[in-house]
């Protein structure tokens, strides 16, 4: 009597996972940097977007704003919530003539390597570590 048997044995499984555990190993951490890249997209649209408004509320008003609700925002959270954002002056100037924009990660996004960025009235773009932005 003659049966065919099918399945995997053991050793032909063991020798799967371990190829699929050497695949994720290599594999995750390359994934990982590219969704935090990806959202660090959040923060800089949010930047954009509050910059933006704060140009059409000094066309306004004469003046910029260090109260995110003056810009018709009901939140300093980005809208994925990756970042927190704060307008401040800038120190060498008055608020009526200079802002300065800076976007913190929080969450998950805190564990990423590029911390915050900076984006003043002048166009003037600071990331920390330097360059990790582009």
């Amino acid at each position: 009597m003659n049966r065919l048997i099918r399945g995997f044995t053991l050793i032909e499984l063991m020798i799967v996972l371990a190829i699929v555990a050497v695949i994720i190993a290599f594999a995750y951490p390359s994934y990982r940097n590219q969704v935090m890249k990806a959202n660090r997209s959040d923060g800089m649209i949010f930047i954009l977007e509050i910059a933006d408004r704060q140009e059409r509320f000094y066309s306004d008003r004469g003046t910029y704003t260090t109260d995110i609700t003056d810009l018709g925002f009901a939140s300093t959270t980005s809208p994925d919530g990756n970042y927190t954002v704060a307008i401040t002056d800038d120190p060498s100037n008055d608020i009526t003539i200079t802002y300065r924009i800076t976007a913190t990660p929080q969450g998950t996004q805190a564990d990423d390597t590029c911390n915050s960025y900076t984006l003043d009235s002048l166009g003037t773009r600071i990331s920390s570590p330097d360059g990790c932005w582009n």
